[in-house]
């Protein structure tokens, strides 16, 4: 605990982890609402659906959006990007029947690059802000926030949602933009941009592609990143199966994946706590191997279905996820230089992401004719596989700070 008391007695670092805590809740408290809301407009399970493809289309701008973190201060572009997502959320004041479904559409487009610009911009802030060897601890509390509030964020937000509407949900999320501007104003000083090229010239092709060169033209990210990519695709495949598992095997209502998810939750949240420990231990790779295997154990729980197996499978799997996705963050954050970290996190979001989504679509085609018990092993089998591919030996590359 000596490293997190560390990062704690920080006042530059907590100021900052205070302010995204704001931030990221009033996020959670919307996201949910906006689907819910198109489907009240429209009756439509598929409209409803394109809120999420939409919050999920931005990562294939990773090339754009990480070369802007990479060109202007972190703090700068944190600032900028939360004023104007203040202002994209404060339109959906505006949506009054179908007819202004586009506002809705336009302001979850627009939201889902603000994510991927405030992941990115937040990742190299404190990639410049924390020692490297704290980079693990500060990742898993941002993880364990992030899993936290993925919880209490959409239980909020539905609740505003269903006693004042939509508008009061948007001027909530408004008002958390503000305060962490506010707080990012009082991080004064704070080195959070390295340029180690200046003076050459610039080739914007060049550029844009930078950080996907950086990660697939070293052997340690590339296998990191593939083998995250994977693993995501294999989860994937959960999420329509998990619908049959209560409703097949447990003879449950859906309102039951709530239970698991709280559960899923609490395990997250352990997992982020616990992933920076892991890390000093045995490394950003075997930690990585951990988390997968995690989820193996996780998803075999579910085969036999009974309510007990599948929370705890939801602790296992909820454990898992932060483990493998801050190890495999802060690889990629330890193995990048300062002025690359924006297009190197941006560009693993999107190698990560498309198999993600091409298996969700895939699940959700493929239950209709398999098993779900047959889906778990496979996705169960696929995470061994992978944590196989990651303790892979491979050829050492020098970390570059």
């Amino acid at each position: 605990m000596r490293p997190m008391r560390r990062l704690m007695r920080d006042p530059k670092f907590m100021l900052l982890f205070a302010g995204q805590a704001i931030n990221m809740f009033g996020d959670r408290a919307l996201l949910v609402v906006l689907a819910i809301w198109v489907k009240e407009l429209t009756g439509s399970d598929a409209l409803a659906g394109v809120v999420f493809v939409l919050l999920s289309v931005p990562s294939l701008l990773a090339p754009l959006t990480g070369l802007l973190v990479d060109r202007f201060p972190r703090r700068t572009t944190l600032i900028v990007n939360d004023l104007v997502a203040a202002a994209l959320v404060l339109c959906l004041l505006l949506v009054r029947d179908e007819g202004d479904l586009w506002i809705v559409f336009a302001v979850t487009l627009g939201y889902g690059i603000s994510n991927a610009i405030f992941n990115a911009a937040r990742g190299g802030l404190v990639h410049s802000m924390v020692p490297a060897e704290l980079l693990g601890d500060a990742n898993g509390l941002f993880g364990s926030l992030a899993q936290g509030l993925r919880i209490l964020g959409p239980l909020l937000g539905a609740g505003i949602f269903v006693t004042v509407g939509l508008g009061a949900v948007a001027l909530l999320d408004a008002g958390t933009f503000l305060v962490s501007v506010l707080i990012l104003l009082m991080l004064r000083r704070t080195p959070d941009l390295v340029r180690s090229r200046d003076g050459e010239p610039t080739h914007l092709w060049r550029d844009l592609t930078a950080g996907v060169r950086h990660v697939l033209g070293t052997a340690d990210l590339r296998g990191a990143v593939i083998a995250l990519g994977l693993s995501l695709g294999a989860a994937g495949l959960i999420n329509p199966a998990m619908f049959a598992a209560v409703d097949q095997g447990l003879n449950r209502s859906s309102a039951f994946i709530g239970v698991i998810s709280a559960f899923q939750g609490a395990g997250s949240i352990a997992g982020g706590l616990m992933v920076g420990t892991l890390i000093r231990r045995f490394g950003e790779r075997r930690t990585a191997a951990i988390g997968f295997l995690f989820s193996a154990v996780g998803l075999l729980l579910v085969i036999p279905t009974s309510e007990v197996g599948m929370c705890a499978a939801g602790v296992l799997v909820g454990v898992s996820i932060p483990v493998f996705m801050v190890a495999t963050t802060t690889l990629v954050q330890r193995r990048t230089e300062g002025a690359l970290q924006g297009r190197a996190l941006t560009a693993m979001d999107a190698l990560i992401d498309i198999p993600f989504v091409l298996s969700l679509a895939l699940g959700s085609f493929i239950i209709q004719f398999v098993e779900y018990r047959l889906v778990y092993a496979f996705s169960a089998l696929a995470f061994t596989v992978v944590a196989v591919f990651v303790l892979a030996p491979r050829r050492r590359v020098p970390v570059t700070a």
